[in-house]
């Protein structure tokens, strides 16, 4: 994953058009007349038409090579053929050139010699970076760049928008084009042989001038790599994704539908809620559940909303005894949805706003509105906007009509509120907000840890695979079958057992198989006779944990049957058995199918009736997982101060461990870590802390067993790091009561051996002038202390390479 010379493509100075043309039906001639029609030129850029069959084009001088450039150009746009684009890609990497659009087709696609590997072997000796083949080009609006063949330039904005198809992108450039939608970054990615969506997902991710992130995606190719920039992305700004095109093998829709959630981004379904989803999150505000209030002056439009509403899992809100009273002394119906008549005044609009809006068991309100003959939209709009702006909740609202009702939307949409054609679709906004928020929260989850398989069993496990394998077997006997699930919790039902299986309320099923893009992924849903016919399943991928878990199972009609009559213990148990399972497929990427079904929850604990399993040579360990699990294999034992710590890197488990390590510190040492006098840690931030990715972080805490026996963390020290593994920024710290004791020493050596091993080249810091221990630290591994830009801050550098 790389981010490397992006700047080039979205930030060039000076372009190159090669290949280009005068003929109407050419591409090269419309590149070029976007490049010079647009503001680029005119704020300073250059631009350089490389044909050798012109002398001129459009005004300018054209080049017969790009030897003959006066000098290397940022970006070159390359329409040529597709015979002559690597020898192209190596001539402008050996000038230093860095960046290049290939808009020439990949014969390969249609059985043809393949562009891809040629292109990308020229590249790689100059970093060149290369967006395409098959790419129509991007735009970047405010500095009036449009190196695209699009039909039109972009509107200023700042949404960043990436698709692979240049068809889909330039039918989306016309329909934000007429609803006055604008963008910071437009781009028309292509095949992706280099630059790819996670490539994309880290540059819009940093970018300032993008605020919300807009994929469409026909395929994902390199999943772990979409998976880590996409969770980093999320977590900074709103990420929504429209996939293209439906896979026909079965269950790939709830994998993709899986990975989309579970790196905290949101889907959708038609380009229309594509941007929908943009006015909606982009005003929201937090929403703790999902139960909606609904005003309205018609009946059938409070119909539509309840309608929509079904089969979602949001409700209508009930009302408390409190909102019921101000709702008849404001003359409004005490029902939900409140529906008022045609006539109703004003005031009674007013009234009805403040009370719902007050009321706690409602999470949102949805306001819908027709036009009337006897009260003035407008008039009712700014007298419930101001009330609705200041209010602490989501507030979404629909003027059903056209010209009679523009100024009422006006009204509201000066006041920041998000209006809507249709009730449905303000219905689809609240549903929006509720499943961005669901995403988020497991995103940012600490949850309670459970019981892991130790080392020993662990083992026992891959030695039983490895024996079978080696004895050509690609199905484990009973024996080991029981063997291995033991190894990981899991108990294989006794005949005794198996009896019972019509006394119990529940039976579910646990199916995992390998999806070509997203590796390893376990499906859920109900067991038994009910498996093949109930079409109710859901995906997640592994690791999980137990919020994942429980996620997993409440998305399935299997979370209901748990609750009629079943203990809660049984579905904990279930909801574990669904980790232990994770935690296999994780440890043994040799095991590429495992069916347990029926899967029982029975008097607190699960028992699975029949297990199928099927085994194969891996190609490598963890290769395939999309979201790399806990590095176990880093954990280390250490002699410290008269006993023995445990450094490890941290877990989502750790949280209320950690949160009580930062109530230990002394408030000058969070001000030199955090550069604040933070006094505790928020719940955002603790999670921040605790649930990082391994692919782009690393944390490690020592840690070892408090007088009553429960761990607790000593120090940590951890480190970021950027996407072309050149530099990795780190902060340490260590509990006020045992500093002066060499535990920092310890810890950032761990973090060095770390990124040393990784190829990273720099480890790097910012600190206090006054934080003179970390400094201490710093020079102690050979590093430097450098002046900063910013007054009282020193740069901490150490060279790892």
């Amino acid at each position: 994953m790389s981010i490397r010379n992006l700047d080039r493509l979205f930030q060039p100075r000076s372009v190159a058009v090669i290949g280009a043309s005068d003929k109407p039906l050419r591409i090269g001639t419309r590149v070029l007349a976007n490049l010079l029609d647009g503001e680029f030129t005119r704020s300073g850029g250059t631009v350089w038409p490389v044909n050798p069959k012109y002398q001129r084009l459009q005004g300018l001088q054209c080049h017969a090579r790009v030897s003959a450039l006066p000098v290397s150009p940022d970006l070159a746009i390359i329409c040529t053929p597709p015979a002559t684009v690597p020898g192209l890609i190596h001539d402008l990497g050996a000038a230093g050139c860095k960046a290049a659009i290939v808009m020439t087709a990949d014969p390969g696609h249609n059985g043809g010699r393949g562009l891809r590997q040629p292109m990308l072997e020229a590249a790689r000796p100059y970093l060149l970076r290369i967006l395409g083949a098959g790419s129509a080009g991007l735009q970047s609006p405010a500095m009036g760049l449009d190196a695209s063949f699009t039909q039109m330039p972009a509107r200023k904005g700042k949404l960043g928008f990436v698709s692979q198809s240049a068809a889909l992108a330039t039918a989306v450039l016309d329909w934000a084009g007429q609803r006055g939608i604008g963008f910071s970054r437009f781009v028309a990615m292509g095949d992706g042989a280099d630059v790819d969506f996670g490539d994309l997902l880290d540059y819009l991710a940093a970018d300032g001038e993008t605020e919300a992130i807009l994929l469409c995606i026909e395929q994902v190719s390199s999943a772990r790599k979409f998976m880590s920039a996409g969770r980093l992305a999320a977590r900074g700004k709103p990420v929504i994704v429209l996939k293209v095109g439906r896979d026909a093998a079965p269950g790939a829709d709830l994998v993709f539908d899986a990975a989309i959630r579970r790196a905290g981004m949101l889907r959708v379904y038609s380009t229309e809620d594509l941007f929908d989803a943009v006015e909606t999150l982009a005003r929201q505000r937090p929403q703790r559940g999902e139960r909606l209030a609904v005003l309205t002056n018609g009946g059938g439009l409070g119909l539509i909303a309840a309608d929509a509403l079904s089969c979602t899992g949001a409700q209508l809100a009930a009302f408390s005894p409190e909102t019921l009273k101000r709702l008849a002394q404001a003359g409004a119906p005490q029902t939900n949805p409140v529906d008022f008549l045609a006539d109703a005044p004003v005031e009674r609009y007013t009234g009805a706003v403040q009370a719902l809006l007050n009321e706690s068991q409602a999470d949102a309100l949805l306001f819908l509105h027709a036009p009337t003959a006897m009260v003035g939209s407008e008039l009712i709009a700014r007298a419930v906007a101001p009330l609705m702006q200041a209010a602490g909740k989501n507030v979404l609202s629909c003027w059903l009509g056209g010209s009679s009702v523009a100024q009422a939307r006006r009204v509201f949409a000066d006041a920041g509120l998000p209006t809507y054609d249709t009730p449905e679709k303000a219905v689809n906004g609240f549903l929006q907000i509720a499943q961005y928020r669901r995403n988020q929260e497991l995103l940012m989850e600490v949850p309670v840890g459970v019981p892991t398989t130790g080392a020993k069993q662990r083992a026992a496990a891959r030695a039983l695979v490895q024996a079978a394998l080696h004895a050509g077997h690609s199905e484990l006997t009973d024996a080991d079958a029981r063997a291995l699930m033991a190894a990981y919790g899991i108990a294989l039902a006794t005949p005794q057992q198996a009896a019972l299986a019509g006394a119990t309320l529940a039976a579910a099923r646990i199916q995992i198989s390998h999806d070509p893009v997203f590796g390893p992924v376990v499906f859920f849903g109900q067991g038994g006779i009910a498996a093949d016919v109930a079409a109710d399943r859901a995906a997640g991928l592994p690791p999980l944990n137990m919020a994942l878990a429980r996620d997993l199972v409440d998305r399935t009609r299997v979370s209901r049957l748990l609750a009629q009559g079943q203990t809660p213990a049984d579905g904990e148990a279930l909801i574990r058995t669904l980790v232990q399972v994770a935690d296999m497929v994780a440890d043994l990427p040799e095991l590429t199918e495992l069916d347990l079904n029926p899967l029982l929850a029975i008097g607190g604990g699960v028992v699975a009736l029949s297990a199928r399993m099927h085994l194969a040579k891996a190609r490598g360990r963890r290769t395939e997982l999309a979201i790399r699990p806990y590095p176990q294999e880093l954990e280390e034992r250490l002699d410290w101060n008269g006993g023995q710590i445990l450094l490890r890197p941290i877990k989502p488990e750790d949280g209320a461990q950690h949160q009580q390590f930062f109530s230990a510190l002394a408030p000058d040492d969070v001000r030199l870590r955090f550069f604040s006098a933070m006094r505790e840690l928020p719940p955002a931030q603790l999670a921040r802390l605790t649930q990082i990715d391994y692919d782009r972080a690393m944390a490690f805490i020592a840690t070892r067993p408090n007088p009553q026996g429960q761990p607790e963390t000593l120090g940590v020290v951890r480190a970021v790091l950027d996407p072309d593994n050149q530099s990795a920024e780190f902060a340490i710290i260590v509990r006020s009561d045992l500093k002066g004791k060499g535990l920092g020493y310890i810890l950032f050596q761990k973090l060095v051996d770390y990124f040393r091993a990784r190829g990273t080249r720099e480890i790097v810091g910012d600190a206090l002038s006054e934080n003179t221990g970390v400094q201490k630290l710093i020079r102690h591994f050979g590093g430097v202390v450098l002046p900063h830009p910013e007054a009282g801050m020193v740069r901490l550098q150490l060279p790892l390479r």
